[in-house]
Order: structure tokens, then sequence, then C-alpha cells
């Protein structure tokens, strides 16, 4: 069913928000409509453009390395675009801006040539970074459900091989060290790090 929504005019960045929403926050294309002012049908034409690549446009800032093959996209949080349709951001949303030269406002994403040693430096990070949270995080708090869950991943153990870390005795240490910190040993088994 359409709904016919109150003549809004909308900005770029207001379709950017719309898209994001739907894509990473859950929304409905119904909800969406209705924020923004617009009928569903307008919304599915934003998605519509969004899936071929056609919502992003080009503008007077774009910079030719933006289109080298190896530059992707990645979408800023849903906070700093907002920030950027006020015309307020914070104080960390202007470091962001003054010091990333990637940063497309415009588009409300950053522009990110991957190279192999960031992508092998990205990698190991979270390998470590993950490491660091089973260490320090409480036993009974969601961010030690993801990081066991992203230790259990296929994913994990390719990282892991590609840089010749033994994965199998990696999650056996993990798996100990929070069953000492008191972590339940079913809860383990369920995450499958003491499968191995």
């Amino acid at each position: 069913m359409q709904t016919h929504a109150k003549k809004h005019k909308v900005n770029h960045l207001d379709k950017i928000e719309c898209v994001f929403r739907l894509q990473h926050h859950g929304s409905t294309i119904k909800a969406c409509a209705k924020r923004f002012g617009v009928t569903e049908k307008k919304v599915n034409s934003w998605l519509s453009l969004h899936e071929k690549g056609e919502l992003i446009k080009q503008h007077a800032q774009w910079s030719p390395n933006w289109n080298k093959e190896n530059v992707i996209q990645h979408p800023l949080d849903l906070d700093i675009l907002q920030a950027i349709k006020r015309g307020n951001p914070t104080y960390e949303d202007s470091i962001i801006s003054l010091f990333d030269p990637e940063l497309d406002p415009v588009n409300c994403i950053s522009h990110v040539e991957w190279k192999d040693e960031e992508i092998e430096k990205l990698c190991l990070w979270m390998v470590d970074r993950s490491l660091e949270i089973l260490r320090d995080v409480g036993i009974d708090t969601s961010e030690l459900v993801e990081e066991i869950e992203f230790v259990s991943s296929n994913y994990f153990a390719l990282i892991c091989k590609a840089f010749g870390l033994d994965y199998v005795e990696l999650r056996k240490g993990i798996y100990h060290e929070l069953r000492l910190r008191g972590v339940n040993k079913f809860a383990l088994e369920m995450l499958e790090i003491s499968n191995i």
C-alpha cells in the first residue's frame, strides 16, 4: 500500500541517510517514507539508484583518485552523516573532515584506497584487537560474545593461516583463559571454541 506523504523538499543527503537507515539500521521503507515525507515508491527509487551505483554523484570536490579500481567507498556513521547535514559537526567529526582527504561530505562516504600492505595490517590488527578485547572485556557482555564468534569464524582461521599463526592453538588458549575467568563451558562449546 502506497503512503501519500506530505510534499517535502528532499536533498541528496536525505537520500543517502534513507538508504543507510534501510541497509544498516533495520528501518523499513514505510518508516523511511514517513521520516523523509515522501512516498514509498520514491524510497524504493533511491534504493534502486543506490544498488545501481547511481546515488553517489561526482561533484566539484571529487578527486580523480577516487575513480581508481582499488578505491572502496565506505559509508560514514549515521551520527557523522547527521552532523554534516546539520552543518555543525562535533570536534571528532571536524577532526575526521580536516585530516581525511578521502572524506566525501557530499555523498557521506570515505573513499579508501586499499593496498596489499594495508589489508595485511588490518587483518593482523583484527586478530590482535580481538585477543585484547577477549582479555579485557567483562565475561557477561555482548562484546565477549562478538569476539568469540569472530575467533570461531573461518575468517579468523584464514587470517591466521595466511600469517603463519596456528589458529587451533590460539583458540585452545582462548578457551582455557576464558574458562579460568569463569565463562560458562557450555557457552564456549556452543560457540565452537572447544571443539578443536
